[in-house]
C-alpha cells in the first residue's frame, strides 16, 4: 500500500488518490530539448522533458522514476536517493563540456541536488494539479466554484497568498491562465464547492471580464549556444476585488498552460461525449469545448511535439465530434458507435503514410495539421464511403492557389472512437464525381 508523503505541502495535494496525476505522467510523450525555455505552455503539458536531457532512455528513466515516487508515495529525499546513482552512472552530472544542439562544445551544469528538485517538484505539482482538475471538471454539476487554496511552508508570495480564499466559477477565463501551480515552486492548489456555499461560507466570488487579461511578450532569457533573446507570452490579470481595489497576478512564462491542454483530459472528454451521444445540444456543448483556446493550444501542441520528435509515440489529439444526423446515419448502417469523439494518431504526421504523401505531393502542411479542429467543425461535406464503409470528412485546402483543392479525411471506428485514418489532399471534382455516381453518399443531405 502507497504511503502518504512526508512532505507538507505534497500532503495537502494527495488528499485524493493521486491514480489521475500519474496517468498525466504516464500519457505524455517524450520531446528533447535544450533550454528549459524550449518546451513551454501547453507543450508541456503534452510532453515530458528536461533540459539538456538529449537521451531518450535517460528522459524514460527519469520519467518513470517519477511515476514510481508518486505510486509509493515518496518524498524528494526518497527520490533522490533512488535517481541519483542512474543519472550518475550514464554521465548525467555535474559540470561538464558537451556537444550542444549547434555541434559547438558549451561548459554546462548537468544534474545536481538543486536541479533535480526543481525537476521532482515542477513535475509532481503539476501532475497532481491535473488530476484533480480532471477530478473537478467531473463534479462541476454539483461543484460549480472553484476556490483557491494557499500553501506554503515559508516566504510565502504575497500575489499568491494574495488569492488565497478567492472563489471563481470553474469556467471563468481567469482558470484558463492561472490555474495552479502558476510559477517554479508554487504549491498553490484548487478546491471545489457548492453552489450554496457562496452564502453560506462568505466566499469572496470573483469574477473575470474578458478584457481582464492582456498577453505581452517578454525576453524570459537567451539561448545557452546562440546567444540570442527568447522571447515568450506571459499573461496579466487584472484582479477586481468587492470593495473596488485592485491587483495583478502574471504567472511566469512558461507556466501558461492550462490542465484542459494534457492528454489527461482527453478520456474525460470521451467520456462525456459519451454519455451525451444522445442529445444534441450535449454534443455541441463537445465541439464548442474542442473549439475553446485551451483545447486548441492542446492540439497545437500535440503537433509540434510530434513533428519535433520525428517519430510516432502512440499519441492523439482530439479534433472533432460526429453530429447527432452522422450518428443516425451510422445506427442505420449497423455500425457502432460507443463515442462521437473523433481523433488523430501522430502516426499520420509522422510514420510511413506522412512519409508516403510527402513523396506524393498531397500531404497536408503544418498550417493545416494546425487548424484541423477549427477545419473539421466546419466540413464542406461529410460522405460515407459505400465499398470501404468510412466516413469521409471533406475540408478546405488553407492552399489559396487552387481552390478546387480539398482535404479528405478518411474516419472509422476503432476501439470504440472514430478515429482519422488517413488524410491527403484531393480535387474537389473527383469528389463530387463519386457523389454523382453513387459511390459515396452525403451523410448530411436533408
Amino acid at each position: 500500500m502507497a504511503k502518504t508523503p512526508q512532505r507538507p505541502e505534497l500532503n495537502a495535494l494527495f488528499e485524493m488518490p493521486p491514480q489521475d496525476a500519474i496517468d498525466y505522467l504516464k500519457a505524455k510523450g517524450f520531446k528533447i530539448g535544450w533550454d528549459w525555455h524550449e518546451t513551454l505552455d501547453e507543450a508541456h503539458s503534452r510532453a515530458f522533458t528536461v533540459a539538456k536531457v538529449a537521451r531518450i532512455d535517460l528522459l524514460q528513466d527519469i520519467r518513470k522514476s517519477l511515476i514510481d515516487a508518486m505510486q509509493q508515495g515518496q518524498g524528494f529525499e526518497q527520490w533522490k536517493a533512488n535517481i541519483t546513482p542512474t543519472l550518475q552512472q550514464k554521465g548525467w552530472w555535474g559540470k561538464q563540456t558537451v556537444v550542444n544542439p549547434a555541434g559547438m562544445e558549451q561548459p554546462v551544469q548537468l544534474g545536481s541536488p538543486r536541479r533535480i528538485k526543481t525537476i521532482f517538484d515542477t513535475n509532481m505539482h503539476k501532475s497532481l494539479a491535473a488530476g484533480r482538475y480532471k477530478a473537478m471538471m467531473a463534479t462541476v454539476e454539483t461543484r460549480p466554484i472553484w476556490v483557491w487554496v494557499h500553501i506554503s511552508i515559508s516566504n510565502p508570495r504575497k500575489i499568491h497568498l494574495a488569492r488565497n480564499g478567492e472563489a471563481r466559477r470553474y469556467d471563468d477565463p481567469f482558470w484558463l491562465y492561472a490555474y495552479p501551480p502558476v510559477g517554479f515552486g508554487c504549491q498553490c492548489k484548487v478546491i471545489a464547492r457548492r453552489e450554496s456555499d457562496i452564502e453560506d461560507q462568505n466566499l469572496n466570488l470573483i469574477q473575470t471580464q474578458p478584457e481582464d487579461i492582456e498577453h505581452q511578450q517578454v525576453i524570459i532569457g537567451k539561448s545557452s549556444f546562440t546567444g540570442q533573446d527568447v522571447v515568450s507570452t506571459q499573461t496579466r490579470i487584472r484582479i477586481k476585488q468587492q470593495d473596488g481595489s485592485e491587483s495583478f497576478l502574471s504567472p511566469t512564462p512558461g507556466f501558461n498552460s492550462h490542465p484542459a491542454s494534457s492528454y489527461l483530459l482527453d478520456t474525460e472528454l470521451v467520456k462525456r461525449a459519451a454519455d451525451l451521444m444522445g442529445a444534441e445540444k450535449g454534443i455541441q456543448q463537445v465541439q464548442q469545448m474542442l473549439l475553446s483556446q485551451p483545447r486548441l493550444k492542446a492540439h497545437e501542441a500535440f503537433v509540434q511535439n510530434s513533428l519535433s520528435f520525428a517519430k510516432p509515440q502512440n499519441k492523439t489529439s482530439t479534433v472533432g465530434v460526429l453530429n447527432l444526423k452522422d450518428i443516425q446515419f451510422l445506427t442505420a448502417k449497423n455500425i457502432a458507435v460507443e463515442s462521437p469523439i473523433i481523433t488523430i494518431s501522430d502516426h499520420l504526421l509522422t510514420g510511413k503514410k506522412a512519409q508516403r504523401h510527402g513523396d506524393a505531393g498531397n500531404a497536408a502542411t503544418v498550417d493545416e495539421w494546425l487548424d484541423l479542429p477549427t477545419l473539421i467543425a466546419k466540413p464542406t461535406l461529410v460522405l460515407w464511403d459505400v465499398s470501404n464503409e468510412s466516413i469521409l470528412w471533406i475540408t478546405p485546402s488553407l492552399n489559396s492557389e487552387n481552390p478546387k483543392e480539398i482535404m479528405k479525411l478518411s474516419v472509422r471506428s476503432r476501439d470504440g472512437v472514430m478515429q482519422i485514418v488517413s488524410i491527403f489532399k484531393v480535387s474537389m471534382d473527383s469528389i463530387l464525381g463519386n457523389v454523382k455516381s453513387g459511390l459515396y453518399l452525403d451523410m448530411r443531405k436533408e
